[in-house]
């Protein structure tokens, strides 16, 4: 019988990867998808973000109207910043990423 798993390790994550961390939910896992351009892993997808106060919406493949409230921005910050550090991002490469979220939408 032949195994449906290939031999070996499975290949190694990419640092910047969205899985790297702890404990990150799905839809914090599909905005790092949305925020690092990358194919999504999860289902709805991340089509594009809003930021509106200190409010972060998305739109989704399901539903094109940014009505899907992600949570605030202070914790998206804390989030991506704690992401950043489990995957060994540089100071720089976070702020980056902040200021994108911060753009979000204007």
């Amino acid at each position: 019988m032949t195994s449906q798993y290939p031999a070996g390790p499975p290949p190694a994550m990419h640092p910047m990867d969205p899985r790297c961390g702890r404990d990150l939910s799905p839809m914090f896992s599909a905005f790092l998808c949305w925020l690092l351009g990358l194919k999504p892993m999860t289902s709805p997808a991340i089509t594009n973000v809003a930021v509106s106060g200190n409010c972060v919406l998305a739109a989704t493949d399901e539903n094109p109207f940014f009505d899907r409230h992600l949570g605030s921005l202070d914790d998206f910050e804390l989030n991506i910043r704690g992401w950043g550090e489990a995957c060994g991002a540089g100071a720089d490469v976070v702020e980056d990423l902040l200021a994108r979220v911060r753009r979000a939408g204007q």
